[in-house]
């Protein structure tokens, strides 16, 4: 019983260390309640819970554990919104560099656009 007491507390200490690892101004992703992942700002932090500002404009509040970093590169899968039309499609990075991505489609088709028109699973 006394293990199964400090491995709970030891969980409960890097969970606490992740939470107080984002700050205001944090680039993130943040799960949306449609269990995607999208681009997103840290705007603010109350108590445990931190403040999201999502690239199109929505925001939320939401626990550390809904939070993680931007980790796209070359070969990610993500969906985008093609030419912001409203439609998300599915596709593969092929180029990165900052904000700005190339994407290929599964249909062929490819667009040049930023991070902040996709999502991911």
């Amino acid at each position: 019983m006394r293990s199964l007491k400090f491995g709970i507390a030891c969980i409960l200490v890097l969970l606490s260390a992740v939470a107080f690892a984002w700050k205001t101004g944090d680039r993130v992703l943040g799960q949306w309640s449609d269990g995607l992942w999208y681009p997103a700002r840290i705007v603010g932090v109350t108590g445990a819970d931190f403040n999201i500002s999502f690239d199109d404009g929505d925001t939320a509040v939401l626990p550390a554990s809904k939070i993680r970093r931007i980790d796209w590169k070359v070969g990610t899968r993500v969906e985008c919104n093609w030419k912001r039309g409203g439609a998300y499609y599915r596709g593969t990075i092929t180029k990165i560099q900052g904000e700005a991505i190339h994407i290929s489609y599964v249909d062929g088709d490819q667009e040049d656009s930023t991070i902040s028109i996709c999502r991911s699973r």
